[in-house]
């Protein structure tokens, strides 16, 4: 090769035009105007090694046609970097139903933090997004802080990160010179911008970046309490900007606002303008919008905002919009939103109503079924096997000074995660991708038997090529319990009975009915009051009924000399002394007529979710799947969602028609992998 070609190539290299990752702007973009053109390059070639760009040898009349070569060659390779640059995040345009990135077919799955990995100035997110890499998880959620930031202690959440301590809130705005903010430290200045947060922004979507981690850039989110509008920038108490006083509940809408609509676009419009070089992000309008007096008129105007402010740019970013917790059905979408998410979308019924879309549906949020990993593991492979494009389980086990994953939250969390659950990610995600996946579709049609009543069956399916399915205990779908026995005070005071439960629930404490709320109704907590002697023995009598939703049933108490807390076996005891705790008799149906089971629970603090009361046992069950295959030859193999492990495998020479694949002896759930040979 002539020197001056390899003198052009070098420099181009060093340009780092051929990166295909794009960086932050204000920093190297993919490819400068000025000075990373072809002919840039090849000047500074020619500049940097004049001696040797043409050697004595070269004919001179042939430079003219060397440097036309050098010029076209450098527009292709720079125009080639450019574009694989500038081609974020997008549909598969094969199968929009889940994601192209980075040139392959990709599902978003993963086990994050709760958001204000940006804004919480104490939280390490580059140990958090090594933890995510580590188990190859290629998700996260983050708030960008601009409206919202949680109280300590809210939602019960121990070490919320969304909930920085005093003086360590950073956010879009910048601080004024006035003290006063609700947070601590001085209010903010709506008129400026908070150049270190854009900073720190870039640089985190920079970092997911380098490891393969796409950001959910979830822009607002509603005020579910005064106490989280308190701690608004956009609260007229915490800027100096003059703005009206208006309710939490009129902040997003189109004609309620008091003049903050202007500052929301204009906040929109400077983070899209800031992240326009990345390829790892799409934007969602808003967390939980069916909170909190948020308008759908106004979620589209953003959704339009977002659209206007990259017209100009040569990549778009694609558009979530959060529809509903567990279901619904979308009856008017936006055409600019190209993923519809949901939260705590199990049974995963949000797919198939919502499938006929084209477009991802995803659960970007899960919790409020206790701690342990299988609700939340169950959730995530129903949600994929249904046909989903994205799950993200909330993960508490990452904190300020545990970004590892490794904190050992407390049995009153509202949700769970760690390490043992992210390997089963990993391990969700490893099934999933063995698959051609984009050439797949939701077909549970091709079970024909086998199995049990007490199981549900998922399956994603290439007919005749290739099939994913999940088996497990189904969901409960009714019940009712009777608890008896009798409590035992300590004090001689004033005692609160607190009951929260999904659905309606009766208390009676000593033979009078303290709670009485027998409606069907989403998680609600009601208190009653009564006196009681220390030392004595009250009868107690707790009836519970479930009818659908998230089943949860949690019996506390509180008096002057203890604090609100579960009622433990310590204070409870059997009506005939032979246990501590309440007798627990279980009814299937709402009626407390047809009994289940009986057995002993030391204390009431249930959130079961859409799982039965019992761990059902699965050994044995079912023998053998009746699954409708074409003739050809195929492998089978069972795979433990747990631990990853094949329990079972075989090769079928099938003839045709319903081939009977055997099962393994399992506990908790079990996933089919076939394909054809």
């Amino acid at each position: 090769m002539p020197r001056i070609l390899t003198v052009f190539w070098s420099a181009a290299l060093r340009s780092g035009a051929s990166h295909p990752q794009p960086t932050a702007p204000g920093r190297r973009p993919a490819l400068r105007r000025n000075e990373d053109s072809a002919a840039s390059i090849l000047a500074r070639a020619l500049t940097r090694d004049p001696a040797n760009c043409v050697s004595s040898h070269f004919p001179t009349h042939s430079l003219t046609h060397l440097l036309s070569l050098a010029c076209l060659c450098a527009s292709s390779f720079l125009l080639a970097s450019s574009a694989t640059a500038a081609a974020p995040l997008r549909l598969h345009p094969d199968n929009p139903h889940y994601f192209l990135w980075r040139g392959k077919p990709t599902m978003l799955i993963t086990s994050g933090e709760h958001y204000g990995a940006v804004l919480n100035l104490d939280f390490d997110y580059v140990k958090y997004l090594d933890a995510l890499a580590k188990d190859k998880l290629n998700l996260t959620r983050t708030f960008t802080g601009g409206a919202y930031v949680e109280p300590q202690g809210a939602f019960n959440i121990a070490r919320n990160t969304l909930a920085p301590g005093p003086g360590r809130f950073i956010c879009p705005w910048a601080r004024s010179d006035q003290p006063g903010y609700a947070g601590g430290g001085n209010k903010f200045d709506l008129d400026r911008w908070d150049t270190a947060y854009f900073k720190r922004l870039r640089d985190f979507m920079a970092q997911a970046s380098k490891r393969g981690v796409v950001v959910e850039m979830n822009l607002f989110c509603p005020f579910y309490e005064e106490t989280q509008w308190r701690l608004s920038p956009f609260n007229a108490i915490n800027n100096v900007n003059g703005l009206a006083s208006i309710a939490r509940t009129n902040l997003y809408t189109l004609d309620r606002h008091g003049g903050l609509l202007a500052l929301q676009e204009k906040m929109v419009r400077k983070i899209v303008r800031e992240l326009r070089g990345f390829d790892n992000l799409y934007y969602e309008i808003c967390n939980e919008p069916y909170f909190g007096g948020v308008t759908l008129e106004w979620q589209h105007h953003i959704a339009d905002v977002i659209v206007d402010a990259e017209k100009e740019f040569r990549a778009k970013h694609l558009i979530s919009q959060n529809i509903a917790n567990s279901s619904a059905k979308i009856e008017k979408p936006h055409p600019a939103v190209s993923i519809f998410n949901f939260h705590y979308a199990t049974p995963p019924d949000a797919v198939p109503m919502n499938f006929q879309l084209n477009k991802v549906i995803g659960d970007n949020e899960t919790g409020f079924r206790g701690t342990n990993d299988a609700p939340y593991r169950r959730e995530g492979w129903d949600f994929l096997l249904a046909g989903g494009g994205l799950y993200n389980n909330l993960d508490y086990s990452f904190v300020a000074g545990h970004e590892d994953g490794t904190f050992v939250y407390p049995a009153s969390q509202p949700g769970g995660g760690g390490p043992s659950f992210r390997s089963q990610m990993r391990i969700l995600r490893d099934f999933i991708c063995g698959f051609d996946f984009i050439r797949m579709k939701p077909d549970n049609a091709v079970i024909k038997a086998g199995v049990p009543p007490t199981h549900t069956a998922l399956a994603l399916v290439e007919r005749g090529r290739q099939y994913a399915i999940y088996l497990r205990p189904g969901t409960v779908t009714q019940f009712s319990v009777r608890w008896t026995g009798q409590v035992e005070p300590k004090y001689s005071e004033d005692y609160t009975f607190y009951v929260s439960s999904n659905d309606g629930a009766h208390l009676w404490v000593d033979g009078r009915l303290v709670i009485d709320n027998w409606v069907e109704q989403t998680e609600k907590e009601l208190t009653g009051r009564m006196r009681l002697e220390g030392g004595r023995s009250y009868p107690v009598k707790l009836e519970y009924f479930y009818n659908g939703g998230q089943a949860a049933m949690k019996f506390l108490w509180s008096s002057g000399s203890q604090p609100k807390e579960p009622i433990g076996a310590t204070a409870l005891v059997w009506l005939d002394g032979s246990a501590r705790g309440l007798k627990g008799e279980y009814f299937k149906g709402t009626d407390l007529k047809n009994p289940w089971r009986t057995r002993n629970d030391p204390t009431v603090n249930f959130a079961w979710g859409t799982s039965p009361p019992f761990s059902e046992s699965s050994q044995g069950a079912p023998g053998a799947l009746e699954i409708e295959l074409p003739v050809g030859a195929y492998r089978a193999e069972w795979v433990d969602p747990v631990t990853g492990r094949v329990a079972k495998d075989e090769t079928l020479q099938h003839a045709g028609g319903l081939a009977k694949v055997s099962a393994p002896r399992f506990t908790e759930d079990i996933a089919l992998r076939i394909r054809a040979r």
